[in-house]
């Protein structure tokens, strides 16, 4: 069993650390804290990738590590989308809806795993992870863009500060990113319908195959 301190556990424990850090940074205000959040946020994002590479090289896979890997996924993106909701920098109704949505699959593949079954995530959720830093990073940097940081007299920043229609290009991007956050949802439920429907039938195949396991 792999140390509870092992090197990718501490990757994965360093996202919860960021994300109050996060939340100051942008709620303060100042006039390069949100660049600073953004520089913060791409490193962050970079340890959800290590702690997966460190433990399956490693041998250091474990339920733990599992868990806080999740875990800290999920506290890094609600704290940054609520810290953006409080500045006004990302509608209030899309950031709820990302954090709905990772209530709902979360409560969903508990219920799975109480019966023995793992929902694997599918296309739309592997691509929503991807989508959503992206989405939150350019939001941060037209933050910067607006409180007169880096990006203010630059073009890039003049770019994400001017409408596009009814929102900026950054926020347009963080829709995109709820509507791939909703249609992976959408691919959870479909993939838990039968264990929400006839719980019952599976429990006794999963232990029947429990039992073949080696």
């Amino acid at each position: 069993m792999p140390s509870l301190w092992s090197g990718p556990n501490l990757l994965s424990f360093s996202r919860i650390v960021a994300a109050p850090i996060l939340y100051l940074l942008i709620v303060s205000g100042g006039r390069y804290g949100y660049l600073a959040a953004a520089v913060l946020f791409v490193v962050a994002s970079v340890t959800d990738t290590l702690d997966g590479e460190m433990a399956r090289r490693g041998k250091l896979v474990s339920p733990f590590g599992i868990y806080l890997d999740t875990t800290a996924d999920k506290i890094l993106i609600a704290v940054l989308l609520v810290a953006l909701g409080v500045v006004h920098l990302a509608p209030g109704w899309m950031a709820a809806l990302i954090i709905a949505r990772e209530f709902l699959v979360t409560g969903l593949r508990s219920y799975a795993a109480a019966l023995g079954v793992v929902i694997a995530a599918g296309g739309w959720g592997k691509a929503k992870t991807l989508i959503t830093i992206v989405a939150l990073f350019l939001v941060l940097l037209e933050g910067d863009a607006r409180a007169g940081g880096l990006l203010s007299q630059t073009p890039p920043g003049t770019l994400l500060v001017t409408p596009v229609g009814p929102f900026t290009v950054a926020v347009w991007g963080l829709l995109i990113a709820v509507i791939w956050t909703v249609g992976s949802g959408v691919e959870y439920i479909r993939e838990a319908i039968p264990l929400l429907t006839h719980p019952a039938r599976r429990v006794p195949d999963v232990l029947g195959n429990a039992a073949d396991d080696p």
